[in-house]
């Protein structure tokens, strides 16, 4: 939140994040889901806002069915039945795959009764990859409907990547849930082997991928390697911000007192809009003006969120910061003790996010802090009533 001298307005906003969550960050129950259908990539979003589900499901048709293949008779799976097995579904699997890896943990009596059950169900063309708890000896149009049921992912299979995360919690979550090795993530973006663009480097020029995932649910299989799934999330987010027009519009953006913004650089206003405000519209409009207004006149930001991610960055998990630190110049993210934007980005903005701070408002807004009314916005001329309103609690 902004302040006249770079100092900390201690106020918080929509999307303060000074706690850390229950168990660093596991991933919480979701909240939108497109199921992933059958030809596609390694690796695609479950739910991408404003994305296109994508067929990760080979055909069935055209299999060859036997009549009277052994089955069971069981038409139900309890949620919580404590037998359950897993079932791996692999990306671009075929009806025989699946069936195989459903007979071979006991869930079907042969795979002949998938093909045939999937045969006649043509919703079995919407199972996604991933890896499936279900219940054993089962019939084969149960399995499908248990397929088709994305509760029954298993919390391994699934990542979640959501506007006003910080990346860097995504990579450590990959860590966690497949025990890949995070020098290895890291490596693979310090030396851009996952597709990001040009101009995504921080300020001294190191590739950066805080921003560059795409928000959205993840599945993810055994096949999958650090690369494929980080390059998967990039084009993702690539292929949106194009949508978006970034490169172009954020040239009409003020960054310096004579100088328009990069795309690395709209990007950071929108991901200091995302942490500090929570509508797009008309908030991350009247952000982004309040920031490039700033900018324009070489004062200094203070904006908290800045400092939180880099502390967090280095404790491993959010923290809160106080307004000493805020204005601490020996922090590179402290925007209360240097002039202009942050090195990086310091949030994964959300497309709406972005979309608003790329057609910032015209009301010449300076000043700004978040409440649990909502966001207030005040001029450069208003600066007594901001510190009466915003500092005086």
């Amino acid at each position: 939140m902004g302040s006249p001298d770079g100092g900390s307005t201690g106020t918080g906003s929509g999307t303060d994040y000074a706690a850390p969550r229950e168990d660093d960050y596991e991933d919480p129950p979701p909240t939108r889901r497109d199921r992933l259908k059958a030809w596609g990539p390694l690796l695609v979003p479950l739910v991408v806002f404003g994305g296109i589900a994508v067929f990760v499901f080979a055909s069935i048709a055209g299999m060859m069915k036997t009549k009277h293949a052994p089955d069971y008779s069981a038409a139900s799976c309890a949620p919580n039945d404590p037998h359950k097995v897993l079932v791996e579904v692999n990306t671009g699997a075929t009806g025989k795959a699946i069936g195989d890896a459903l007979f071979n943990a006991g869930v079907v009596r042969s795979t002949q009764a998938f093909i045939d059950a999937a045969g006649h169900n043509q919703a079995s063309r919407d199972i996604s990859t991933g890896t499936y708890r279900v219940c054993p000896k089962i019939s084969a149009a149960t399995a499908i409907t248990e397929l088709l049921n994305s509760a029954n992912l298993s919390p391994d299979s699934l990542v979640e990547v959501r506007p006003g995360d910080y990346s860097w919690e995504t990579l450590k979550t990959l860590v966690k849930k497949r025990d890949w090795d995070k020098d290895d993530l890291q490596q693979l973006v310090d030396t851009n082997q996952i597709g990001l663009p040009p101009w995504s480097k921080s300020a001294d020029d190191h590739w950066t991928v805080e921003g560059m995932l795409e928000p959205g649910r993840y599945t993810l299989t055994s096949s999958d390697t650090p690369q494929g799934v980080l390059t998967s999330m990039v084009k993702a987010r690539v292929d949106e911000l194009t949508k978006l027009g970034l490169t172009s519009k954020a040239s009409t953006l003020h960054c310096a007192p004579a100088r328009q913004c990069t795309p690395e650089e709209a990007l950071t206003i929108a991901s200091l809009a995302e942490a500090e405000v929570t509508k797009a519209d008309p908030d991350g409009r009247e952000v982004s003006e309040a920031v490039q207004n700033r900018l324009s006149r070489g004062d200094f930001l203070g904006v908290d969120a800045t400092t939180k991610y880099w502390l967090s960055l280095q404790a491993g998990k959010r923290i809160g910061v106080t307004a000493r630190e805020v204005s601490d110049p020996t922090d590179p993210y402290a925007t209360g003790g240097h002039k202009g934007l942050p090195p990086t980005p310091v949030s994964i903005p959300s497309n709406q996010m972005i979309a608003a701070v790329l057609t910032p408002a015209t009301e010449r807004w300076y000043y700004w802090c978040a409440s649990g009314a909502g966001t207030k916005f005040f001029k450069e001329s208003e600066k007594t009533q901001f510190e009466q309103t915003c500092l005086s609690h």
